[in-house]
């Protein structure tokens, strides 16, 4: 095994959106760059500099095509890791999938129970309801349930100052099914097309941030990434102002922190 540098990190990256983007512009699937990697185009036309991974959403009837569909030729390269109801043995449990390239392995930090190669982030987006008050607890309550399914991932280790105890306790209490089980119900309740509001689970607390019209994102372009081109919400200024506020302004130095990933390239 070889271990690759930050820049390789990136650039192996790139090559798993380059199949995804390749395979939903063929089927009609819908996607967007989105958080940091949205960020990342528009503001240095590719990575934000000191960052590791990627990011998409997808409209939940396209996230469900997506994730039935893609990567399942039996020497396919990139995988697609998502868990469904009723089906054992994934490699990874949560309200979200990877895309894993299975020539690579990433240590993804201490404790954690996975073990899958280098990968990108693709979201769901879902309905979201009316009301301000509604939402916000709403939203809260999905924040926590999915903290909690994130613990699930990792080893119960009472010496992991990052997770509080009595928050580790409860979500290893509780199980992966449970907690994904919570999110997934709530989350559907609510369809995609149908509503007037859409918008992805928060994992930082974004709480109403993630809510957005939906006619704000029915619309796609093309934005420039690392000398590509890749599909971004029409209105990407929009969503970058909602989500980051003055997204343009660089963060001081000392929070330009990457996920500290440790990825090596597997022998042939």
């Amino acid at each position: 095994m070889r271990k690759l540098s930050h820049r390789e990190i990136q650039l192996y990256l790139l090559e798993i959106l380059k199949s995804v983007d390749a395979f939903c512009v063929k089927e009609g699937i819908r996607y967007s760059m989105a958080y940091g990697t949205l960020l990342g185009a528009v503001r240095h036309k590719g990575f934000i500099p000191w960052d590791d991974d990627i990011d998409l959403l997808m409209p939940r009837p396209d996230y469900e095509r997506f994730v039935s569909t893609f990567g399942k030729e039996p020497d396919a390269r990139y995988r697609c890791l998502c868990h469904r109801a009723g089906v054992k043995g994934d490699r990874f449990v949560h309200f979200f999938s990877k895309v894993e390239d299975v020539k690579t392995k990433s240590i993804q930090g201490r404790g954690y129970e996975y073990d899958f190669g280098l990968n990108i982030d693709i979201f769901p987006m879902d309905g979201k309801p009316e009301g301000v008050e509604l939402q916000r607890k709403r939203e809260h309550k999905l924040t926590h349930w999915s903290h909690r399914l994130n613990i699930c991932g990792t080893r119960f280790d009472i010496f992991n100052f990052h997770q509080p105890l009595l928050s580790k306790i409860d979500a290893h209490l509780g199980g992966a099914e449970h907690w994904w089980k919570l999110i997934n119900d709530e989350v559907l309740k609510y369809p995609y097309e149908t509503s007037r509001l859409v918008g992805a689970v928060s994992v930082t607390y974004n709480g109403t941030r993630e809510i957005f019209e939906r006619n704000m994102l029915d619309e796609y372009s093309d934005l420039e990434f690392e000398g590509c081109r890749f599909k971004a919400f029409r209105h990407w200024d929009e969503w970058l102002a909602q989500e980051f506020g003055d997204y343009m302004k660089l963060p001081p130095e000392g929070s330009r922190k990457t996920h500290g990933l440790t990825v090596y390239l597997l022998d042939d």
